[in-house]
Order: structure tokens, then sequence, then C-alpha cells
């Protein structure tokens, strides 16, 4: 790799950085406030408001040598991560250049390396390679880049690579597959024809050839024994979210349920993990988050009353009460013996005095029925879910449900 001596100093072929101004973020940069400086590397790179890390490496470098921390992290990971989510090889180039970290673990799950792969950009794995990832971590899950490679079509180029770095092609994943099964399974037959030269035999393959491991993974001998081991995980996985809660641990615990929905079985998935997920983005205070994996619940269990209960609460924290009075009274009529439903509708009737909420749904509102327009004079007394607001009723205590 191309690197400078001198971390903060262009080359001399080099445009030098824009100065703060130039940029517009001079306020935020020269704030003198150690934590936000610390902070803004990663929330430019995340939040995409400005567009200042993901796409401009002189700008990447600029709030670097103004003191911006390339080792912020927050759940989602650090800059490094999300350069190579989005594919941005100059960036990363910088980022590595001031001693960016290829080997940080974001969630106890991705390192820059899985982002890169995820971004869909080899020359970004190939530069965090050359920098020192570890082609072998595999996080929490043990997910390793090549087994996730495996798992997409179209990712020969990602494979080669790996390998070519030492990627070992006999690591199992948690559930004891191969990254050629996986290969025959979701990543196609020329995935299964490049790893077969360098795959061991495994001792329950009755035929071992291309077309022996294809047959192998459709069999319902295959099936059943990963069926099995699936719905071991999910359930440690749904347990492990549920501690990560006991705990306030929220972050993790939505990665906990967000892994357990990975080994969900298509003809009957656990709704119950997105209303555990809908709670845990409350408390975080994302109420759209919130709202969304509420309404995924409802899907799924449409005659399940806590999935209403969820939903109500996130439409109460949007201060959509009309909404989140529908919600509570469909609940009501699915679950009618559940106290907790019946306090969230006398709660909410209290905070709003009930005018507005029994106006407005004189009006047509309806429990799912986000995309009508709320209009007339419900507006200045139904807030929509745009705006994001904090709701009345935000701190006061949920039920856990787990």
């Amino acid at each position: 790799m191309d690197m400078p001596t001198a971390a903060c100093s262009p080359s001399s072929s080099a445009q030098p950085p824009p100065s703060s101004s130039d940029t517009g973020v001079d306020v935020v940069v020269d704030a003198g406030n150690d934590e936000e400086r610390r902070r803004l590397l990663l929330d430019a790179a995340i939040d995409g408001n400005l567009d200042l890390l993901a796409r401009d490496r002189d700008l990447a470098m600029l709030l670097l040598c103004k003191g911006a921390d390339v080792g912020a992290t927050n759940p989602r990971g650090t800059a490094l991560h999300v350069a190579a989510m989005r594919g941005f090889p100059e960036v990363i180039r910088v980022l590595l250049r001031h001693g960016a970290d290829p080997n940080k673990f974001a969630s106890r799950v991705f390192t820059p390396l899985v982002s890169s792969l995820l971004g869909g950009s080899v020359e970004c794995m190939k530069l965090l390679i050359e920098a020192g990832a570890n082609v072998h971590a595999g996080g929490f899950s043990g997910a390793t880049p090549l087994l996730l490679a495996c798992s997409r079509r179209g990712n020969i180029g990602f494979v080669k690579c790996l390998l070519k770095a030492g990627a070992d092609p006999n690591v199992p994943d948690e559930l004891g597959r191969l990254p050629i099964e996986i290969a025959a399974v979701q990543g196609g037959k020329k995935l299964v024809q490049l790893l077969f030269p360098v795959t061991r035999c495994p001792p329950n393959m009755v035929a071992w050839s291309v077309a022996g491991i294809m047959s192998h993974v459709n069999s319902a001998a295959y099936k059943e024994r990963v069926r099995k081991g699936s719905c071991k995980r999910k359930a440690e996985l749904k347990l492990e979210g549920n501690k990560a809660y006991e705990i306030k641990d929220y972050d993790t615990a939505i990665l906990m349920y967000n892994m357990a929905l990975k080994f969900d079985d298509p003809n009957d998935i656990d709704a119950s993990i997105y209303a555990n997920k809908s709670l845990c983005w409350l408390r975080l205070g994302v109420g759209d988050e919130a709202l969304s994996d509420a309404q995924a619940c409802i899907r799924l269990w449409p005659d399940w009353g806590k999935g209403y209960y969820r939903q109500g609460e996130a439409f109460r924290f949007l201060q959509d009460y009309a909404s989140a009075y529908a919600a509570f009274v469909k609940a009501s009529e699915l679950d009618p013996q559940n106290p907790k439903i019946a306090n969230a509708l006398r709660d909410l009737l209290e905070r709003t005095k009930g005018a507005s909420v029994s106006r407005c749904l004189e009006e047509g509102v309806q429990v799912q029925g986000r995309s009508q327009v709320l209009s007339g004079p419900c507006d200045q007394t139904v807030q929509g879910r745009g705006s994001f607001v904090q709701a009345v009723g935000r701190g006061q205590p949920l039920s856990s449900g787990q």
C-alpha cells in the first residue's frame, strides 16, 4: 500500500485537503468540544446528512487532522466499517493510514472485512487484507468471511480473494455446514467447483464430487439436520437476547434477535422475536424501528394481541395518538384479560383527554392505516410519523414481554 510518512501531510502531487470553512463544517470541527470531535468521524460516516466521510477522502483527512477519532464506535461499527460497507476504497486508504483497526468488531459480529463483503467491493476487501485483516475472524456467531461469501451468488471474486489470503475452506459454521455446502445451497454450482479442490471430504458425504455435493444438500436427511440445528440455535440466540434485555443492553438484545431470525423456519416464523425487538427499539428511543418491527409481528401473527400492543406503544411514542388508540383497542379485543393493555388505553385517554383520539377515529383512522393522510381538525392534535418527536409517554414503564 502507498502510505505517506506524514499522516496529515498530503503528497506533493495531491491537492491540499479543503479547509473546514470550504466544507461548511467549521463550527462542528472547531467547536472545541472533545466528545463531539471524537464522535464526528463516525457520525459523518453513518448519518450521511453532510455526506462527509464516505465520499470524500480529502475531507476525511481534514477531520482526522482536526482531532476526529478514527476508532470511534457505535453498535454499527467504526468509520472503517461504514466506508467498507459503502465501497469507498479511497476513504479506506485514508482511515488505514491514520491507524484504523481492520480487525475491530462491530457488535461482536462484523469486522470491516465482512463489511466490505456486504458492500460488494473486492477492492476494499483487498485493501483490508493488505492492512492485516484477519480472514478467519468470525465474531460471535462464528460466521467467517468465507462462509458469508459462499452464501451469495456472484461472489466468486470474494471467495478467490479470501482463499488466496489463506481463508480455511474446511471450517464449518455453527450448524456444522462447510463453505462448500453453503455454496451448493445458496451460492451456486460455480462456487462449488471453485471450492471443491481445496475442501476435504466430510465423513457424512456419500459421493465426493460436485454432483454428489449438489445432491447431498438437497437430500431429506441433510435438510432435516439443518432444520433441527437451526431450531436449537434460534432458541439459544433468543435467550441471549432476553438476557441482554434484562440487563438493559438493548443494542445487543436487538443483535441477538436479528441473528435468531436468520435461523427461523420460513414456514414457521417466531413473530414474538419481532415484538421483543420492537420493545428494545422503544427503550432506545427509536420509534420508527419499533413501529416497523411491531407491524412485522402483526403481519406474521395477526391474531396475537401483543403485536397490536407493541404497535400501540410505538404509535404513542411517535405521538400518533389516534393510531395508538386503535391499536390498543384491537389488542384488547384479542386479549381482553391483559391488564397492561387496559392500562395503556386508560393512560392514553388520560393524556389526550380523549377528545383528539375520538374525533380522529370517527374520521376513519384505522389500526394499520398509516397509508391514510391525517387531515382536517385532527392535524393539530395528532402528529404524523415523520415528525419523530418525543411522545408524552416516553420513559414510562413498558412491559418486558420477553
